[in-house]
């Protein structure tokens, strides 16, 4: 079933205490609101505000409770709700001694197998929210805990837009959510840590085991919004109890500057003393974030109704110059999507490493689109894979970049196309992908996080080169492009590749072979170049002999002349095809064959793509003969029924 057990501490929470009853009542399963409300000693977590000069004066509680209005709103919801809500207090005049006891309160009267959801006062989310992650638990039944970004509010109308900064430190918040079990106890409240006892006398930090990540939460939607400075009366607390000293004056310095920023933003640190980083205010709107909580022109509070649907832009926007992912996730076959992808609603697929990349990734692409069938696709290669792009049947838009192969991270070029997909595609991507297994030698990983994709998907490289290391730019690693494709919940996933082909270039590819002589079976010669054609000359010789083999050649316009000669050798045995087609009349020519030797790009990539058999050559054959390539070709072909 899974109940929820909400568990909030507050001290004068008003005006934001009074939101979550109103959204709790229209979840669709079991909840309990757990309340404790009361001042906590500065001891403990809490200790470090005493050296700030932070105390606990008079005119703050009222005998050890809420001085404004809190406590008797409690008091009129717990009696409204005698089974769904829970106030524990200690009694008047009495404190709590820290936080870590506050949070422990609770945990006596939660006797099932719950999501336990730390929701302070000034943090608001919305029922859609709610009934997302919670699914997302029953549909992963491994994950133990769950991270969140949130929208940091720094007054009614600014936000703070970046991460890893305060606010939004990803190495440790904002961790809301965990899978409880009875037993389980709180270790320490600042950073929250949930721990569950071992057999053998160790405790599993659950925080930390298994988490959804705050890029597939971000992709889901589920992104708070922490009304922590939005009030005067909020700052004027912590001024006192954590010793903020001079915080409303350089609030209101912050309020009057917001007013006047526009679409720029304001150093956090300019105004708030006690912040360190780079973190950045701006006003909401251009932050694309609609608050949930908002005052009328007296100042009055009121609570707005959220916009259907989750949207994941403000998400996006958050992840935008974010630096590389905090933690990875290891995919695992057979286990669920780790993020929703009916959200999933653009792709960026990286393809940077030539011709070669693009076909092996053909039917990576052919089960992203079956996994993902609404989404916008976008490729991004380099020019001499367009030839092979230009008809595929699951991309949308295709997108041309320089190739970047053996040039270091802080080279030209290099930042120059960072900066161009920062301007063209930031916050255009749910999702990327860079399916290439392998060194990424075009900077895929970090384009994808130029992006601001939530979500970057790619095989394991494992080890620096030139300095780059391409992991720390992925959320997601597999050790297969196959694995890359689970994570989408494609089912059983058949990365098998393809080739893609026009009726043009059908019509082009019959019209050739109708030159030749019909024959049992029809053997694809790769010519290059620069391997020569000594052995494959031979070997052309040798089939031609046999009477039942039509000899295709085909390779690169410098493979011309050893063409001409390996056809004036073996007569009408052989279709010289050498210079004769375009990238789309080959890959249909050689869908039409049943066989490939040789080598040569881009025939032997298409005959890769295509999965023509590569009977007595390849890398795994060394410098084979040609008589061993005959004794090969002649024994596969014993084995094929006519």
């Amino acid at each position: 079933m899974l109940p929820v057990h909400f568990l909030t501490i507050v001290l004068n929470g008003d005006p934001f205490i009074r939101y979550h009853l109103e959204m709790f009542r229209q979840l669709p399963f079991p909840w309990h609101w757990h309340i404790v409300e009361g001042v906590a000693e500065l001891v403990n977590d809490t200790a470090w505000s005493v050296t700030h000069g932070g105390r606990v004066p008079q005119h703050l509680h009222r005998d050890g409770r809420s001085s404004d209005g809190t406590t008797e709103y409690l008091d009129r919801i717990a009696e409204a709700e005698p089974g769904r809500v829970s106030v524990h207090r200690k009694p008047p005049g009495v404190f709590w001694q820290g936080k870590l006891e506050m949070v422990s309160a609770p945990l006596a009267a939660m006797t099932e197998e719950c999501l336990l959801w730390q929701v302070d006062a000034d943090e608001l989310w919305t029922v859609e929210q709610i009934v997302r992650a919670r699914r997302m638990f029953l549909e992963s039944p491994s994950r133990t805990a769950a991270l969140y970004l949130c929208h940091f509010f720094v007054g009614p109308s600014l936000v703070l837009d970046r991460l890893d900064g305060y606010g939004n430190h990803r190495s440790y918040e904002w961790l809301r959510t965990w899978r409880y079990r009875p037993g389980d106890y709180w270790q320490s409240h600042e950073p929250p840590r949930l721990v569950r006892p071992q057999p053998e006398g160790a405790v599993v930090e659950l925080g930390a085991a298994n988490p959804f990540l705050h890029e597939e939460t971000a992709a889901a939607g589920l992104v708070f919004q922490h009304f922590a400075y939005a009030t005067r009366e909020q700052v004027a607390f912590k001024e006192v109890y954590y010793g903020y000293d001079g915080a409303v004056g350089r609030w209101e310095s912050l309020q009057a500057a917001g007013r006047s920023v526009g679409g720029g933003a304001l150093p956090l640190r300019d105004f708030f003393l006690w912040v360190t980083d780079a973190a950045t205010v701006t006003r909401v709107e251009h932050a694309l974030v609609e608050p949930l909580a908002r005052p009328d022109a007296d100042g009055r509070w009121g609570f707005v109704p959220p916009a259907r649907g989750a949207a994941t832009a403000p998400a996006v926007a958050l992840l935008r110059n974010s630096g590389p992912a905090v933690r990875r996730r290891t995919l695992v076959p057979g286990e669920p999507p780790p993020f929703p992808t009916d959200l999933i609603g653009s792709v960026g697929v990286f393809l940077l490493d030539g011709a070669d990349a693009a076909l092996r990734a053909s039917g990576v692409l052919r089960e992203l689109r079956r996994a993902l069938p609404l989404a916008r696709i976008t490729v991004f290669a380099t020019p001499d894979a367009e030839a092979a792009l230009a008809l595929c049947p699951y991309v949308n838009q295709r997108v041309t970049l320089p190739s970047l192969t053996g040039r270091a991270p802080d080279d030209a070029l290099v930042t120059a196309v960072r900066e161009e997909i920062g301007e063209r595609f930031d916050g255009a991507f749910d999702l990327a992908i860079n399916p290439v297994r392998g060194e990424d030698a075009g900077f895929a990983n970090r384009l994808m996080q130029d992006t601001g994709a939530p979500l970057r998907l790619g095989c394991r490289v494992g080890r620096p080169v030139r300095g780059y290391y391409a992991d720390a730019f992925l959320t997601h690693v597999a050790p297969t492009p196959a694995g890359l494709l689970g994570a989408l919940g494609a089912g059983d996933a058949d990365p098998a590749t393809e080739v893609w082909t026009s009726p043009a270039g059908e019509r082009a590819a019959a019209a050739l072979l109708a030159e030749g002589v019909p024959a049992r079976w029809r053997c694809a010669v790769g010519l290059s170049a620069a391997t020569g054609s000594g052995t494959l000359a031979e070997l052309c010789r040798r089939l031609a002999a046999r009477g039942d083999t039509a000899l295709v050649l085909v390779g690169e316009e410098a493979a011309r002349g050893a063409a001409a000669r390996i056809a004036g050798e073996t007569g009408a045995a052989c279709l010289n095809a050498v210079g004769r087609l375009g990238f789309d009349g080959l890959s249909a020519l050689l869908r039409r064959c049943d066989l490939f030797v040789g080598t040569g790009a881009p025939a032997e990539d298409i005959a890769v793509a295509a999965r023509l058999p590569m009977v007595g050559t390849g890398p795994q054959h060394g410098d084979p003969t040609a008589e061993a390539m005959e004794g090969a070709i002649a024994a596969w072909l014993a084995d094929r029924a006519y």
